[in-house]
Protein backbone atom coordinates (compact mmCIF):
# COMPACT_ATOMS: atom_id res chain seq x y z
CA UNK A 1 0.00 0.00 0.00
CA UNK A 2 2.79 2.38 0.97
CA UNK A 3 4.77 1.33 -2.14
CA UNK A 4 1.74 1.92 -4.36
CA UNK A 5 1.33 5.37 -2.78
CA UNK A 6 4.95 6.23 -3.59
CA UNK A 7 4.46 5.08 -7.19
CA UNK A 8 1.36 7.22 -7.48
CA UNK A 9 3.18 10.26 -6.13
CA UNK A 10 6.11 9.61 -8.47
CA UNK A 11 3.77 9.17 -11.43
CA UNK A 12 1.97 12.36 -10.47
CA UNK A 13 5.25 14.21 -10.10
CA UNK A 14 6.47 12.90 -13.45
CA UNK A 15 3.23 13.96 -15.13
CA UNK A 16 3.48 17.39 -13.51
CA UNK A 17 7.09 17.78 -14.65
CA UNK A 18 6.26 16.67 -18.19
CA UNK A 19 3.31 19.04 -18.24
CA UNK A 20 5.53 21.89 -17.02
CA UNK A 21 8.18 21.04 -19.62
CA UNK A 22 5.57 20.98 -22.39
CA UNK A 23 4.17 24.30 -21.21
CA UNK A 24 7.70 25.71 -21.03
CA UNK A 25 8.44 24.57 -24.60
CA UNK A 26 5.15 26.04 -25.79
CA UNK A 27 5.86 29.35 -24.07
CA UNK A 28 9.42 29.33 -25.39
CA UNK A 29 8.14 28.76 -28.92
CA UNK A 30 5.63 31.57 -28.49
CA UNK A 31 8.31 33.85 -27.02
CA UNK A 32 10.60 33.13 -30.00
CA UNK A 33 7.78 33.91 -32.38
CA UNK A 34 7.23 37.23 -30.62
CA UNK A 35 10.93 37.88 -30.15
CA UNK A 36 11.97 37.36 -33.77
CA UNK A 37 9.27 38.70 -36.08
CA UNK A 38 9.43 37.36 -39.62
CA UNK A 39 9.33 39.41 -42.76
CA UNK A 40 9.67 39.30 -46.52
CA UNK A 41 12.31 41.05 -48.61
CA UNK A 42 10.77 43.40 -51.19
CA UNK A 43 13.68 44.50 -53.38
CA UNK A 44 13.99 44.00 -57.12
CA UNK A 45 17.45 42.64 -57.77
CA UNK A 46 17.91 41.61 -54.13
CA UNK A 47 18.71 43.35 -50.86
CA UNK A 48 22.33 43.88 -49.82
CA UNK A 49 23.08 43.27 -46.14
CA UNK A 50 25.88 45.21 -44.45
CA UNK A 51 28.24 44.64 -41.54
CA UNK A 52 26.69 47.61 -39.73
CA UNK A 53 23.50 49.70 -40.17
CA UNK A 54 25.06 51.91 -42.83
CA UNK A 55 25.13 51.79 -46.62
CA UNK A 56 28.84 52.67 -46.26
CA UNK A 57 29.67 49.52 -44.24
CA UNK A 58 31.04 46.46 -46.08
CA UNK A 59 28.42 44.15 -47.59
CA UNK A 60 28.09 40.69 -46.04
CA UNK A 61 25.25 39.02 -47.95
CA UNK A 62 22.53 39.55 -50.55
CA UNK A 63 18.94 38.44 -49.86
CA UNK A 64 16.86 37.58 -52.89
CA UNK A 65 13.60 39.40 -53.54
CA UNK A 66 10.85 37.47 -51.73
CA UNK A 67 13.23 35.87 -49.23
CA UNK A 68 11.80 35.19 -45.77
CA UNK A 69 13.89 36.63 -42.92
CA UNK A 70 13.73 36.71 -39.11
CA UNK A 71 14.57 40.06 -37.52
CA UNK A 72 16.57 40.09 -34.29
CA UNK A 73 16.17 43.81 -33.53
CA UNK A 74 15.95 47.32 -35.00
CA UNK A 75 18.07 50.47 -34.74
CA UNK A 76 18.68 53.70 -36.65
CA UNK A 77 21.25 54.16 -39.39
CA UNK A 78 21.73 55.59 -42.88
CA UNK A 79 18.47 56.94 -44.30
CA UNK A 80 17.36 54.95 -47.33
CA UNK A 81 14.60 56.68 -49.30
CA UNK A 82 13.88 58.68 -46.15
CA UNK A 83 13.68 55.61 -43.87
CA UNK A 84 16.29 55.60 -41.04
CA UNK A 85 15.37 52.17 -39.63
CA UNK A 86 17.65 49.15 -39.98
CA UNK A 87 17.08 45.52 -39.03
CA UNK A 88 19.62 42.99 -37.79
CA UNK A 89 18.72 39.71 -39.47
CA UNK A 90 18.89 36.70 -37.18
CA UNK A 91 21.55 34.50 -38.83
CA UNK A 92 24.85 32.76 -38.26
CA UNK A 93 28.16 34.24 -39.39
CA UNK A 94 28.82 37.89 -40.17
CA UNK A 95 26.32 40.51 -39.03
CA UNK A 96 23.61 41.10 -41.63
CA UNK A 97 22.04 44.57 -41.32
CA UNK A 98 19.42 45.59 -43.88
CA UNK A 99 17.45 48.74 -44.50
CA UNK A 100 13.88 48.46 -43.21
CA UNK A 101 12.80 50.22 -46.40
CA UNK A 102 12.91 46.88 -48.22
CA UNK A 103 11.45 44.49 -45.63
CA UNK A 104 7.75 43.89 -44.91
CA UNK A 105 7.39 42.73 -41.32
CA UNK A 106 4.54 40.90 -39.63
CA UNK A 107 5.23 42.65 -36.30
CA UNK A 108 7.42 45.39 -34.85
CA UNK A 109 10.86 44.17 -33.72
CA UNK A 110 12.42 45.09 -30.41
CA UNK A 111 15.08 47.80 -30.30
CA UNK A 112 18.71 46.71 -30.34
CA UNK A 113 20.57 46.83 -27.06
CA UNK A 114 19.56 46.44 -23.42
CA UNK A 115 16.80 48.40 -21.70
CA UNK A 116 19.36 50.25 -19.59
CA UNK A 117 21.85 52.65 -21.17
CA UNK A 118 25.49 53.26 -20.19
CA UNK A 119 26.77 56.77 -19.48
CA UNK A 120 29.67 58.00 -21.61
CA UNK A 121 31.83 61.11 -21.88
CA UNK A 122 33.61 62.40 -24.99
CA UNK A 123 37.39 62.40 -24.64
CA UNK A 124 38.55 64.15 -27.78
CA UNK A 125 38.58 67.88 -28.54
CA UNK A 126 35.56 67.56 -30.84
CA UNK A 127 33.63 64.47 -31.82
CA UNK A 128 31.21 64.00 -34.68
CA UNK A 129 27.89 62.26 -34.03
CA UNK A 130 26.63 60.62 -37.22
CA UNK A 131 23.39 59.32 -38.68
CA UNK A 132 24.99 55.88 -39.15
CA UNK A 133 28.16 54.13 -37.95
CA UNK A 134 30.49 55.63 -40.56
CA UNK A 135 32.20 58.96 -41.09
CA UNK A 136 30.72 58.79 -44.61
CA UNK A 137 27.24 59.07 -43.07
CA UNK A 138 25.65 62.48 -42.46
CA UNK A 139 27.08 64.26 -39.42
CA UNK A 140 24.20 65.25 -37.13
CA UNK A 141 26.15 67.31 -34.62
CA UNK A 142 29.60 67.91 -33.14
CA UNK A 143 30.22 67.22 -29.45
CA UNK A 144 32.81 69.12 -27.43
CA UNK A 145 35.25 67.34 -25.12
CA UNK A 146 33.60 66.41 -21.83
CA UNK A 147 30.09 66.12 -23.26
CA UNK A 148 28.09 63.36 -21.57
CA UNK A 149 25.67 61.08 -23.39
CA UNK A 150 23.86 57.77 -22.91
CA UNK A 151 24.93 54.71 -24.92
CA UNK A 152 22.75 51.75 -25.88
CA UNK A 153 25.07 49.36 -27.72
CA UNK A 154 27.93 49.02 -30.21
CA UNK A 155 28.63 47.60 -33.65
CA UNK A 156 31.79 47.05 -35.67
CA UNK A 157 31.37 48.73 -39.02
CA UNK A 158 34.48 47.61 -40.83
CA UNK A 159 37.11 50.09 -42.02
CA UNK A 160 36.70 53.70 -40.95
CA UNK A 161 37.33 56.27 -43.67
CA UNK A 162 38.60 59.82 -43.63
CA UNK A 163 38.90 62.23 -46.55
CA UNK A 164 42.37 60.84 -47.23
CA UNK A 165 41.42 57.14 -47.12
CA UNK A 166 41.12 54.28 -44.61
CA UNK A 167 41.83 55.35 -41.03
CA UNK A 168 41.69 51.94 -39.34
CA UNK A 169 41.16 48.28 -40.17
CA UNK A 170 38.14 48.02 -37.88
CA UNK A 171 36.02 50.71 -36.34
CA UNK A 172 33.75 50.23 -33.34
CA UNK A 173 30.82 52.61 -33.11
CA UNK A 174 28.43 53.30 -30.24
CA UNK A 175 24.83 54.39 -30.68
CA UNK A 176 23.29 56.87 -28.25
CA UNK A 177 19.74 56.92 -26.90
CA UNK A 178 19.21 59.83 -29.33
CA UNK A 179 20.05 57.55 -32.29
CA UNK A 180 23.42 59.15 -33.00
CA UNK A 181 26.51 57.09 -33.79
CA UNK A 182 29.86 58.03 -32.24
CA UNK A 183 33.28 56.36 -32.72
CA UNK A 184 34.17 54.31 -29.65
CA UNK A 185 37.67 55.80 -29.62
CA UNK A 186 36.15 59.19 -28.79
CA UNK A 187 34.23 58.02 -25.73
CA UNK A 188 34.92 56.83 -22.20
CA UNK A 189 32.04 54.70 -20.91
CA UNK A 190 31.03 54.15 -17.28
CA UNK A 191 30.49 50.44 -17.86
CA UNK A 192 30.50 47.64 -20.39
CA UNK A 193 28.60 48.28 -23.61
CA UNK A 194 26.79 45.37 -25.25
CA UNK A 195 26.71 44.45 -28.93
CA UNK A 196 23.70 45.79 -30.84
CA UNK A 197 21.43 42.78 -30.79
CA UNK A 198 18.28 42.09 -28.87
CA UNK A 199 18.93 42.94 -25.22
Amino acid sequence: MQFHHRRTRAAGLTAALLGTAALSLTLTGQAEARTFPHGTVRADGGLVAHQAPSTHAPSTHTFQDGAEVAVDCATKGTRVSGNPDWYLISAEGDAKWVSARYVDLEAEPRHCGPDLSVAATTTTKSTGAYEGPSTADRRQTTLAKGTTTEILCYTDSGPAYTDSGPAAKTSRWLVTTEAQWIPATALKTSGEVEFCQQG
